[in-house]
Formats: C-alpha cells, sequence, structure tokens
C-alpha cells in the first residue's frame, strides 16, 4: 500500500514540474490552469490549490492567484502586455482585492524595456527607473531614481566574450 501512494506522489509532483511553456498554451489554445496539491497525512488524503493562470490568445499570462496552504486567495497579479507581447503592466492585489504594488512598464523603437515606473498600495510613485542600450542592443545601465527624480542607484552591466 506504501508503495503506490509513494509512485502517485512522484509523479504528481513530477507533473507540476514541468508547466506548460509559453509556446505550448499558444499552440494547444489554453485557457487556464490549475495547480491542486494533495497532501498526504495519516492515511487521508486532503486536496488544496496552490495557484491558477489565465493565459491571453498570444500565450501570456493575464491573471496568476496563489493560494496559501489553507487554500485562501494569497495574492493575484493581473499583467496587460501590448500588440507586440510585451508585459506593459503589472499589478498586485492582496487576498482582500486592495492594490499592493503597480508596475508599468515601457519599451524603445527596438523593443526593449527602456523604462519602469514602480507605485505602491495608494498607487503613489515610489521609483522610477530607465535602460541605456550599446549598438548591439545590449543593455548597459540601469538607473533608479525617488519620485521627485533625485538619482538613488546607477546598475551597470559587463559582457565578457
Amino acid at each position: 500500500m506504501k508503495i503506490p501512494i509513494l509512485v502517485l506522489c512522484c509523479c504528481f509532483f513530477s507533473v507540476g514540474v514541468f508547466a506548460q511553456s509559453k509556446k505550448e498554451v499558444k499552440k494547444y489554445r489554453i485557457k487556464s490552469t490549475t495547480e491542486v496539491i494533495s497532501d498526504f497525512s495519516g492515511g487521508k488524503e486532503s486536496k488544496r490549490y496552490d495557484s491558477q493562470k489565465k493565459f491571453d490568445k498570444s500565450g501570456n499570462i493575464t491573471e496568476e492567484v496563489n493560494f496559501d496552504k489553507k487554500g485562501n486567495i494569497q495574492t493575484k497579479t493581473v499583467s496587460k502586455y501590448n500588440v507586440d507581447n510585451d508585459k506593459i503592466e503589472e499589478t498586485v492585489f492582496d487576498a482582500s482585492g486592495k492594490q499592493m504594488s503597480r508596475e508599468v512598464y515601457k519599451y524603445d523603437v527596438n523593443g526593449e524595456k527602456s523604462e519602469e515606473l514602480h507605485y505602491n498600495e495608494a498607487n503613489q510613485l515610489e521609483s522610477k527607473s530607465t535602460y541605456l542600450f550599446d549598438n548591439k542592443g545590449l543593455k548597459t545601465e540601469k538607473k533608479t531614481f525617488d519620485p521627485q527624480g533625485k538619482l538613488l542607484q546607477i546598475k551597470k552591466y559587463v559582457y565578457g566574450y
């Protein structure tokens, strides 16, 4: 009796490790996925939701709900995309539906992320990050500013060839 339960657990958890790729979601026209965890204790099985995801027709995750160990909603993340399938906005909500954070992304003419705006739970700007690229299109620098435009940090990207 112990061997079949062990085999069942191994099979279940190995399926969870190999989640659907964006290509598979698009190819098979998957609209949503739900991850369910089966816990075994004292010879009894209990099931709970781990996460649920919704996809658009391009295979982008438009909504993701994460659950705690009791099966209650922990967070909900809603994402929006542009026509090039670049993520342009991501908003995270708590269990009650209150906004926890929001990020807005902007892209340059080459499709590279050029700017990130980070907002807090009150939808007030917390920081702004801008990116610079070299003539090869490689990211060379990220500058982070506070809401008043004061420079907080510069991050340099160095590539080894």
